[in-house]
């Protein structure tokens, strides 16, 4: 692969990273749902135990959820091309939200510092995830909420 088209990888994949933090924090749920494959795989950081599988199981997390206000901080973004079609990819998520979404600012919560483990492939209509394991490392100040476990039928298994 020469270096053209694996630069063009790694920025189109950054740019998904980067997307789905700003969609998640616009409430934005089917764009965000549309930067996975209709077969993904998601964990979220909190409940990394608990995958859901499958663009509509990804959209109905985000999409059901109370809403929040949120900010998400993605850095040390890594992306590696494995070939023209795939690449691998990690990424630091710094997280902070509070459950008032009116009138910011607001003091937030607590503070989460974490990262995602990225699979990525190329379908017909540009870069998607194909996985996307997330989870927390350090928490500072708040508490780790404790998430319900979601049914087979949440988490896109039935």
């Amino acid at each position: 692969m020469d270096d053209l088209t694996r630069l063009s990888i790694e920025a189109a994949c950054s740019r998904l990273v980067l997307e789905f933090a700003k969609f998640n924090d616009d409430l934005q749920h089917e764009k965000l749902a549309a930067l996975f494959t209709e077969d993904c795989v998601f964990a979220r950081p909190l409940d990394p135990e608990h995958p859901y599988h499958g663009r509509a199981a990804v959209h109905a997390i985000f999409r059901d959820r109370k809403p929040r206000l949120t900010r998400h901080v993605m850095t040390n973004i890594i992306i590696d091309a494995i070939s023209e079609t795939e690449a691998k990819g990690s990424c630091y998520v710094t997280m902070i939200s509070s459950a008032d979404v009116e009138n910011p600012p607001h003091e937030g919560e607590g503070i989460f510092f974490g990262g995602f483990d990225d699979e990525f492939v190329k379908e017909a209509d540009g870069w998607k995830f194909r996985s996307r394991i997330g989870n927390v490392a350090l928490y500072q100040g708040g508490h780790v909420p404790q998430l319900p476990v979601p049914s087979d039928e949440e988490r896109g298994l039935k």
